[in-house]
């Protein structure tokens, strides 16, 4: 086995994989890469059993071959070697890769290429294409209210589905962690054959494939997304990334969506993020509680802690309905507001114990927030 590439070619292979490697198991070979050479290039491959990436990189072929070494290890070595070329030789039955750049070289042992968990070939299956800003999207605003409460399967990933809405065809993220729930549609270019069937993606799963939909935004091409009995498959170009499905069942959602408001207001979003985090400053830290004051004509919120001292901010607004004070967790409205997009965002509630709806104040993104109140002593 031998090959080079450059430095910058490799630096990104490895990135990508870093968030996925197991480094805390007693299989040691998932702390390690896959590297795969042949005269297509070099093949880079990683999972922890439940998530997995395979990336093809350009490459100077000299000799197929197949080694895994370990991927923090090769990486830190990748980016501090001193020149914009970086060479691999394995010598023939031999475990030992020797990497060379300039006057740098190193010996890394390494761990047999079949003894490395097998990763599924996803081939040509039929599914939907989303650019990356759809898939950031679909992420950003559902990820947080995925529940870290190992003893809720069911809440332990962001439900999927495939939806029409107002004529548009959707396919949807759904989260939820029993206090807050968030909703999230984008539309696709290709429909899939069949339906897809409800299924979890996971935590894990989502946040790396989050970091690659984020370096995918400046190329345009689009990933595809397929569905298998067990598996959520996202491709793009020649990358692609690959997530294990949770088992469990998602709630029926549509329970705890409002459907009608008793009090309805319709404020500027990064006003009321600022006033938000300027006030929540005072809030109580381990569950963050704040008030507000629904007033004619303005929104009042009010953070207090007796042993810090109290903070109050008065927000314009457009309201309808009775005045209220209510409570929520500060945390969960600047998560919300955060990854909303749109000047206007439109909170509507029933009375003090009812859950509150947050959406856009215009337009027809579908994406929607349901937050419980919270009693405040």
């Amino acid at each position: 086995m031998e090959f080079r590439i450059a430095k910058a070619e490799l630096i990104k292979a490895l990135s990508r994989v870093q968030g996925i490697v197991e480094k805390r198991s007693t299989n040691p070979i998932i702390a390690n890469v896959l590297l795969e050479v042949s005269e297509e290039g070099l093949r880079v491959s990683a999972t922890d059993t439940e998530v997995a990436f395979v990336g093809r990189y350009s490459i100077d072929f000299v000799k197929a071959g197949s080694l895994t070494l370990a991927a923090r290890q090769l990486f830190d070595i990748a980016r501090l070697v001193p020149t914009e070329t970086v060479s691999f030789k394995l010598p023939q039955g031999s475990f030992q890769m020797e990497i060379t750049s300039g006057p740098s070289s190193f010996k890394v042992l390494g761990l047999a290429a079949e003894d490395f968990p097998v990763i599924p070939d996803p081939g040509d299956l039929p599914g939907f294409k989303l650019d990356s800003g759809a898939v950031k999207a679909l992420v950003d605003k559902t990820l947080f209210s995925i529940s870290s409460d190992d003893t809720r399967s069911g809440l332990n990933g962001a439900h999927v589905e495939v939806c029409e809405v107002a004529g548009r065809n959707l396919l949807r993220f759904v989260a939820t962690d029993g206090h807050r729930l968030s909703i999230s549609g984008q539309p696709f270019s290709q429909e899939a054959e069949g339906e897809v069937r409800s299924v979890l993606l996971p935590k894990k799963g989502l946040s790396e494939l989050r970091k690659l939909a984020d370096e995918g935004e400046s190329d345009g091409e689009p990933w595809e997304v397929a569905f298998t009995d067990t598996q959520a498959i996202f491709q793009r170009g020649n990358i692609a990334f690959s997530m294990r499905l949770l088992e469990g069942e998602f709630p029926d959602y549509s329970q705890v969506v409002p459907s009608q408001w008793q009090r309805r207001l319709v404020v500027q979003r990064e006003a009321l993020l600022q006033a938000l985090r300027r006030v929540s400053i005072l809030a109580p830290e381990k569950s963050h509680p704040i008030r507000f004051a629904i007033e004619e004509g303005r929104l009042v919120v009010v953070a207090r802690q007796p042993e810090a001292g109290e903070a109050r901010e008065e927000i314009a607004a457009e309201i309808e309905g009775a005045d209220l004070a209510v409570g929520f967790n500060a945390r969960y409205f600047l998560d919300a507001l955060g990854v909303m997009s749109g000047e206007t965002v439109a909170v509507e509630m029933g009375d003090s114990l009812s859950p509150c709806l947050v959406k856009p104040g215009e337009g027809d993104s579908d994406e929607s927030f349901v937050i419980m109140p919270m009693r405040l002593e």
